[in-house]
């Protein structure tokens, strides 16, 4: 992998012919009569020259090498940048056209992300030691990617169904502490258990943005951005621009990361201490209006340009559990943890989902949608053609990605070692959809690493390996599935009672697909790519994951 601009210099910066002690390229060597004749015959002309002329000459040179200077000012400027470890962010009204504070590719034109999901701070008196192993394993897999320049949270940050406002923000501070003395941007989505009874997650938010973006400096974009009542459209829905690595003050807006809240969870009532009442578990109608309408507008303002992006929500979109279902997965074209039955948005409202999905799908550009939830899945899909899904339209199967992120909180549920999700994108090679993923395990171990580009799906990984935290030993990933009672989270908090809410059968009759046997090639070392940052709004509800 190669070294991040913002914490490293590059080799290239310090490596030239001219102080190599193997070069052969040194002036007036002995062993270069050419180059020695070429240089005597130089100093012999600019003698014979009259001191007018010598003087042109002179200041010739001085003007060339001044104007030099000052074409490459601009990458002298980003190397006293990452020298003094600051983040590349560009801020409002820096000559963009498109004046949103955002993030920049490195200098090595890549962005990188590292995201934890399912942290689950806080997670009952049950469990008193696991939030210091959780900042461990955060601490060790920091140290293993240097590299990294965005850091995203993708919901369940903390169990908030046994904390209440206060002790959830003296949390979020343990939570963002390693990314604060690193000056590391880091953003967020909230998941179901972070939104209950007694924790809103604007308030999260609020308190994370007053923490990081304080004395001239922006280190978070969580936020909302979409109007509406708390319970519909919750607390963290909003985009970071990605910039190019060049351009100085005026740079070109390359991709664009997109963050939703999938809500679920509980209502907020902290005077009610004897009742919860459950919230929707999916995007509501009105954030994707807001996207549609937003992801429209800057196409349009852009002469009808189509920008790559990603997105990330906490709940995955129903079409994952349709694809395991289907049995068109296997353990080498999509390697990882398959060990549970997968909790989807909308849960017990089949195809709830559907208005986000579908615009997620009809979005050109949009590479791939990352989520977590599922705390024994860290697989990547391609919904396309090449493998229809039973129950949704192949047509709608426009060949974008889904992903899982390994759980990274050793509190809530999971028998396997700890990790996240590594994302690279090169700005070399944005428009070919091409991604760099893999989970960077809490012992620096890479486990399923992937490239996400128009073969995959078809190509062949090895499997992927999975380590129990109770049990030593490495295996290759079962396929076997555990039953969903054995997935499902029992314990809860002493005087809530939950409604029940039902549930729905999807009837449409479907017919299945034959498995694809795809073909297998050599492979070789992903191309590595990068990524970005945003800011967020709130809603949740307590869901089984």
């Amino acid at each position: 992998m190669a070294p991040s601009f913002r914490n490293v210099f590059t080799r290239a910066f310090y490596s030239s012919p001219w102080n190599s002690s193997a070069s052969s390229y040194l002036p007036l060597s002995s062993q270069e009569p050419i180059s020695v004749s070429l240089f005597s015959f130089a100093v012999s002309l600019f003698a014979s020259v009259s001191p007018r002329r010598k003087i042109i000459l002179v200041s010739a040179f001085i003007i060339g090498v001044t104007l030099s200077t000052i074409m490459k000012w601009e990458h002298v400027v980003w190397l006293f940048t990452a020298k003094a470890g600051a983040s590349p962010i560009l801020g409002w009204e820096q000559g963009s056209t498109f004046d949103y504070p955002g993030l920049r590719f490195d200098y090595d034109r890549k962005f990188q992300i590292t995201m934890f999901s399912d942290l689950h701070f806080g997670d009952g008196d049950k469990k008193p030691d696991t939030d210091g192993k959780t900042i461990g394993a955060m601490y060790s897999i920091l140290d293993t990617e240097p590299g990294t320049d965005l850091v995203v949270l993708n919901g369940d940050l903390i169990s908030c169904e046994w904390q209440d406002q206060t002790s959830a923000n003296g949390l979020l501070d343990m939570i963002i502490d390693p990314f604060l003395k690193r000056n590391l941007p880091f953003t967020a989505t909230f998941g179901n258990h972070d939104m209950s009874r007694t924790c809103n997650t604007r308030f999260m938010a609020d308190h994370m943005w007053a923490k990081a973006n304080n004395n001239g400096r922006q280190l978070t974009w969580t936020s909302n951005w979409v109007p509406g009542e708390y319970d519909d459209v919750g607390a963290s829905n909003y985009y970071i621009p990605i910039y190019s690595s060049s351009g100085g003050g005026n740079p070109e807006l390359k991709m664009l990361l997109w963050f939703f809240d999938s809500k679920g969870g509980t209502k907020y009532h902290p005077e009610n201490e004897w009742q919860s009442e459950p919230n929707a578990d999916w995007v509501d109608e009105k954030v994707v209006s807001w996207f549609k309408l937003t992801r429209d507008q800057i196409r349009a303002d852009h002469g009808g340009k189509i920008f790559p992006s990603l997105a990330f929500v906490h709940i995955p979109p129903s079409v994952t559990e349709a694809f395991r279902k289907s049995g068109l997965r296997t353990k080498t074209t999509e390697p990882g943890l398959n060990e549970e039955i997968i909790s989807v948005q909308a849960d017990n409202t089949p195809f709830g989902d559907l208005p986000f999905l579908s615009a997620l799908l009809e979005t050109e550009g949009l590479m791939a949608t990352f989520s977590g939830h599922d705390h024994k899945i860290d697989w990547c899909m391609k919904f396309s053609s090449a493998k229809p899904v039973t129950g949704y339209d192949t047509p709608a199967a426009n060949g974008m990605n889904f992903c899982f992120g390994r759980k990274s909180g050793y509190g809530g549920y999971s028998d396997f070692e700890r990790g996240s999700r590594h994302i690279t994108i090169e700005e070399d090679m944005l428009g070919q959809n091409i991604i760099d993923t893999y989970i960077r395990l809490e012992s620096g171990r890479i486990s399923g690493h992937v490239t996400l580009n128009s073969t995959y799906g078809q190509d062949q990984y090895p499997a992927a390996l999975k380590r129990s935290v109770t049990k030593a030993g490495d295996t290759d990933v079962g396929e076997k599935l555990k039953s969903a009672s054995t997935s499902k989270r029992t314990s809860k908090p002493k005087g809530t009672t939950m409604k029940n809410t039902g549930s729905k059968t999807n009837t449409a009759k479907t017919t299945m697909t034959p498995k694809v046997t795809p073909t297998p090639k050599p492979q070789t070392n992903p191309t590595l790519i990068t990524l970005v940052k945003p800011k967020p709004h709130y809603v949740s509800q307590l869901h089984r994951r």
